[in-house]
């Protein structure tokens, strides 16, 4: 249902039209209702004529009814012609005040599955196409009018709501500019031209039909005048009564089996036939014989009808069985003839019965039905309110809408599917549905117009470390390189969407930049991989000849020897880091022959760390960065235990210098200080060292910066030469 997630033309309520069409409905059976209702007349041919009143008084005398009286027998069949001759004079046609255009009054074909009500105004505009091409295809063309009218309305309204929105995103994307023509909104809409060629066809279709319903009415009209004459011309015939009765019956029985005529006509139509069938009545004087035979063919007549009323009693279409109810009606009132007097009342008092036992089940069904529109509507209050508590929470994210607009859908289905509510609240709630769902579409389409702005800044920011990583791609200071990759990268991370138009490309292209950094740096840590293992077994030689070097009695020349070691040592490179261990070796061997040359423990220390500060030199940042690490975490870490021990001793008796507790506490304090006599030695060297790396390279600098200068100053110069 996606013009903006395409929320706005839901609707779980009965379409106007679909009103009007019950409204028609329930009055067309409210009148069935009145005549059975009517009070029954003394006469044959009153006593199924429509009464305008319901209640119960009886008919005051007057020219519509005959006063009894007591005659023979002889005279029984002369009072039912003049009863019969005032039933033709006072008859009306029941179908003069009927709309020419209406065909839904014309009697329905109970083989044709009846048309299901549907909420057309809850439907998107696909559906609409796809039901009226169903009904097209699936009923007779002059049977749906009323929901050819009301899909062609709710599909107007759809197609309005979609220009409306497209106009407004349009004048959204396309604000007005200053000096620059502004652009014109062309509004094309694919499914409207279907739409209304689909209609069109359906208008030609149901047209011919007309044409063709028009030319078979004329044609029933002449057979309907041909009837009229030849009931005249039976008047003129001198012949045997009997045949000239068993005539006047077949002209009776054409004028029932001939169809409908034209509205225009009917009327002088219908009182050229009671005229002629009145002349016939005052023309015959029947025998008895006959008029008993014509009795009783009418009395076996009216008792079909009433046999079919029973029928309908069972019908579990109410609506088919009250259609087909009034059909009944009609056959009793102009199509059967009179009755012996004796069996006027009860074949009345029999057909009223049956006829009170549908309208009893139509009472039931609109009480039941307005007990579930009562329940519908309390459905639909209810799925109204949850609609306006979701928006009104909202969401803070796209995967919460989308949550929500889930939520929604299932809301807007379950009213669609819910049954229409009572017709003074029904509209109300259609438009509380309605206003509730664009409510929410609108709060989801301004979050959404956030987000766009959110996601073009998020853009922006990813362009520019896009612009970074692009820069040092080719870096070849690997550690800076290295450290700025990194953090480009985390701050990638922490970056929000982008438009999804552009998530894949910016991604690739900072894919491509950093990977082109990192495949350098492997290249170049695999090459120095190779120089490191020639390294490692280098350090290795000298290693073992330090090993093998035997102590002497110089020991200056010894300490000269290690020293020469030393300086071999320092001069290799890096080693690969499986086998840094090789340096702790090395340091424990130097200790020892340091220990041999004649030197004490922190002078040996300190000449060992010599050594340690020239691999720092020809190290990188790092190297530096750790060092200075260790230092002051072992420095931290002396001073700590000094001072543990020193509290420890406040709690000893310092006067018995015997007690081996004391006396170890004080050798561990001793030794400590030593040691961190060492580290804060380390540590000023280590300084020192640093100092003169940043000297050496500000000057550096400062020459190469000289002697570029020295170059421009002679370009110059030599250009001004020339």
């Amino acid at each position: 249902m996606d013009k903006n997630d395409n929320l706005h033309n839901a609707d779980g309520n009965q379409p106007e039209m679909d009103n009007v069409h019950m409204e028609a409905q329930d009055s067309l059976e409210n009148a069935m209702v009145e005549e059975s209702t009517t009070p029954r007349q003394t006469l044959e041919g009153q006593e199924t004529t429509d009464s305008d009143g319901l209640n119960d008084e009886p008919v005051k005398e007057g020219s519509n009814k005959v006063e009894e009286k007591v005659e023979d027998v002889s005279t029984t069949h002369e009072d039912a012609i003049v009863e019969e001759k005032d039933t033709v004079a006072n008859t009306t046609d029941p179908i003069v005040e009927v709309d020419e255009d209406d065909d839904d009054n014309e009697p329905q074909d109970d083989s044709i599955k009846e048309i299901p009500e549907k909420d057309y105004n809850a439907m998107e505009m696909p559906a609409l196409i796809a039901e009226l091409r169903e009904l097209m295809q699936e009923y007779p063309i002059n049977s749906f009018r009323t929901q050819a009218d009301d899909i062609k309305k709710a599909f107007e309204t759809a197609d309005a709501d979609a220009k409306k929105e497209a106009l407004a995103k349009f004048t959204e994307e396309n604000p007005p500019v200053e000096d620059e023509p502004a652009p014109v909104f062309e509004y094309k809409n694919e499914l409207a031209t279907q739409f209304y060629e689909l209609h069109s066809l359906y208008r030609k279709q149901k047209g011919q039909f007309q044409r063709d319903k028009r030319k078979q009415q004329e044609d029933n009209l002449e057979k309907r005048r041909q009837i009229i004459e030849g009931i005249k011309q039976l008047i003129n015939q001198e012949e045997n009564i009997g045949t000239t009765f068993k005539k006047f019956h077949n002209y009776q029985d054409e004028w029932k089996a001939t169809g409908n005529i034209p509205h225009d006509a009917y009327n002088i139509t219908w009182e050229d036939y009671r005229l002629a069938t009145q002349n016939f009545y005052d023309y015959i004087d029947l025998s008895k014989e006959l008029r008993d035979k014509d009795f009783e063919r009418n009395l076996d007549f009216r008792k079909k009808i009433i046999a079919r009323a029973v029928e309908l009693g069972a019908e579990e279409n109410i609506h088919k069985a009250l259609r087909e109810l009034q059909e009944l009606h009609r056959m009793w009132k102009e199509d059967a003839g009179p009755v012996a007097k004796e069996e006027r009342d009860p074949i009345w008092d029999e057909f009223s019965a049956a006829t009170k036992i549908i309208h009893d089940k139509r009472q039931a069904y609109y009480e039941e039905r307005d007990k579930m529109s009562a329940q519908n509507q309390l459905v639909k209050e209810n799925i109204v309110a949850e609609i306006q508590k979701i928006t009104h929470q909202g969401a803070k994210n796209h995967k919460e809408w989308q949550d929500r607009l889930e939520e929604i859908n299932v809301l807007r289905e379950l009213f669609t599917k819910t049954g229409p509510a009572p017709k003074a609240v029904n509209n109300e709630l259609w438009n509380q549905f309605r206003n509730g769902t664009r409510e929410f579409n609108k709060a989801k389409n301004d979050f959404y117009k956030g987000l766009k702005k959110e996601q073009q800044d998020n853009l922006d920011a990813k362009m520019k470390l896009i612009a970074i990583a692009e820069e040092h791609q080719d870096n070849e200071n690997f550690a800076e390189g290295l450290q700025i990759m990194k953090r480009i990268q985390a701050e990638w991370k922490q970056i929000g969407h982008v438009p999804r138009k552009d998530s894949d490309k910016i991604w690739k292209r900072f894919q491509k930049a950093c990977n082109g950094f990192f495949d350098k740096k492997s290249a170049q840590k695999k090459e120095d991989s190779k120089e490191e293992l020639e390294n490692f077994d280098a350090k290795m030689k000298v290693y073992d000849a330090l090993k093998e070097m035997i102590p002497q009695d110089d020991k200056k020349a010894m300490l000269a020897d290690v020293e020469q070691h030393m300086s071999q040592w320092a001069a290799i490179g890096r080693v690969p880091y499986n086998k840094r261990m090789i340096q702790e070796k090395f340091e424990k061997l130097l200790h020892a022959k340091l220990k041999a040359a004649g030197l004490n423990a922190v002078d040996a220390e300190m000449l060992k760390y010599q050594n340690k500060l020239a691999s720092l030199e020809n190290g990188d940042a790092n190297d530096f960065k750790n060092e200075r690490f260790y230092l002051k975490k072992r420095r931290d870490e002396i001073q700590d235990e000094v001072r543990q021990l020193d509290n420890n001793l406040q709690f000893i008796n310092a006067k018995d210098d015997k007690n081996p507790f004391l006396v170890q506490t004080k050798k561990n304090i001793a030794e400590l200080s030593k040691e961190l006599d060492v580290i804060k030695e380390k540590q000023k060297q280590l300084n020192i060292l640093q100092r003169q790396m940043v000297k050496q390279e500000e000057e550096a600098t400062a020459a190469a910066e000289a002697e570029a200068a020295e170059k421009a100053n002679e370009s110059e110069a030599s250009e001004e030469n020339e």
